[in-house]
């Protein structure tokens, strides 16, 4: 007949069950809670989000260029995407104050996909310096990973391109997007 555990034993085991159970609905409150947040850095020359993330290993060592030299546009029109975006933010019924411009640059790498490492600009029509909702840079942010159209840079070696989405605010609303 096997020996029972130790009451010590009974009790290690024990807490390493809680402990799983509390770990396990840590993740699900993780996973289900934070959905398309991005994580914000501010750094002196500007805010970042997505900065922990990493690139696609097949592209890791690849130049990267600017978008207008291997005809990296985004393939919709500027006016397509300013009704797309202005769609997207409003789908929620909030409404937005403010003027000026959001901006968000990142990288394409060389299979055509976003890298989530992004740069965010925030300018007032003046192209001074401003800050805008975090709802509405959220809501903005959330519409630029939507965007999965991206084309591989046009070049006669592969290519990462630099790239960047401006949204022109007014009164609240997405009035357009360029490039």
């Amino acid at each position: 007949m096997p020996a029972l555990p130790a009451p010590h034993e009974r009790q290690s085991r024990k807490n390493n069950v809680c402990m799983r159970h509390a770990l396990l609905l840590w993740l699900v409150w993780l996973m289900t809670s934070t959905g398309a947040q991005a994580q914000y850095i501010t750094l002196p020359n500007g805010e970042f989000l997505d900065t922990t993330s990493t690139r696609n290993p097949a592209c890791a060592k690849v130049p990267v260029v600017r978008y207008y030299s291997v005809e990296g546009k985004y393939p919709r029109s500027s006016e397509t995407l300013t009704e797309q975006a202005q769609a997207f933010i409003t789908r929620k019924g909030q409404q937005y104050r403010g003027e000026g411009h959001i901006t968000f640059r990142f990288i394409i790498d060389c299979q055509g996909h976003r890298e989530a490492r992004t740069q965010l600009l925030q300018t007032d029509k003046r192209y001074q310096r401003a800050t805008f909702s975090p709802a509405l840079v959220r809501e903005l942010y959330g519409f630029v990973q939507t965007l999965t159209d991206w084309k591989i840079g046009k070049a006669p070696f592969p290519v990462r391109y630099l790239t960047y989405l401006n949204f022109n605010i007014s009164d609240g609303k997405v009035v357009a997007v360029t490039p």
